[in-house]
């Protein structure tokens, strides 16, 4: 029979102002933090949730000591942003799932802190204002239409990234005629700081949009049209991408 030790998630927080407690958390929210849990810790036919204790919700759990030393080093690792990318994501859901309860959490090992869990006890960032400024997004038009004063449009550029964006309704008639073509629209966005610290866009309300599609080509493809004009330079270029990046950082230049 394995030789089992304790683990306690010790979990203070908040659902509508009311403290948690084993008959205060939903059982929907905690399934919430033990599937992250189980995640951080890894291991899973090693641990095993035996219940949630009295007082503030503590789920105690059971692990296998053969196996302590790989969980607790699983554990510090994403505790600190390092080790297993699952884990290191899994701590950092647990921690911003505790800061919109209003809580923090400690992982407790007898009476060893094993990790803890700011929440809302960590300092908060600078806050930002909005930022809005004119821009170009290049991109497929995937869908146009939906319900509202304004319609949306997405917009897939060529990395992936998906836009959402709104127009008007005259607008979005003239771009439905373009539907999974290449466009580039012309507007202004809304860009926010977000938890991460890093500037993302809000929200994009297009104004006007080139009346053409753009042709869906490499930029191989373009040289071998400009190749096929007579009496053009580029048909004497035997690498024109290396060409261009000459062009752009000079003879002497290293480039990246």
């Amino acid at each position: 029979m394995p030789d089992f030790k304790e683990l306690r998630f010790k979990i203070e927080g908040k659902i509508d102002d009311v403290d948690f407690t084993p008959t205060t958390l939903p059982m929907a929210r905690l399934a919430e933090y033990l599937t992250d849990l189980a995640v951080l810790l890894g291991h899973k036919e090693s641990i095993h949730l035996i219940k949630v204790e009295d007082g503030s919700a503590a789920p105690l759990l059971y692990y296998d000591a053969l196996e302590e030393t790989r969980i607790f080093n699983r554990v510090r690792g994403a505790s600190e942003g390092t080790g297993d990318p699952d884990a290191v994501a899994a701590y950092q859901r647990i921690d911003r799932r505790l800061k919109r309860d209003s809580g923090s959490a400690f992982l407790v090992n007898g009476n060893a802190e094993l990790a803890e869990f700011p929440g809302i006890r960590q300092p908060q960032p600078d806050s930002y204002p909005k930022i809005r400024e004119h821009g170009t997004i290049v991109g497929k038009l995937r869908r146009v239409g939906g319900r509202g004063d304004t319609i949306p449009i997405w917009i897939e550029r060529a990395d992936r990234e998906m836009f959402y964006c709104e127009t008007s309704e005259p607008l979005s008639k003239q771009l439905a005629g373009f539907y999974l073509q290449i466009v580039r629209v012309h507007g202004v966005g809304t860009y926010i700081r977000n938890e991460d610290q890093v500037w993302v866009q809000d929200r994009f309300t297009i104004q006007s949009f080139d009346p053409m599609p753009l042709a869906e080509e490499s930029i191989i493809a373009t040289f071998d049209k400009l190749r096929a004009i007579d009496e053009n330079e580029w048909n004497q270029v035997k690498d024109p991408l290396a060409e261009l990046r000459r062009i752009r950082h000079g003879e002497d230049e290293p480039v990246q």
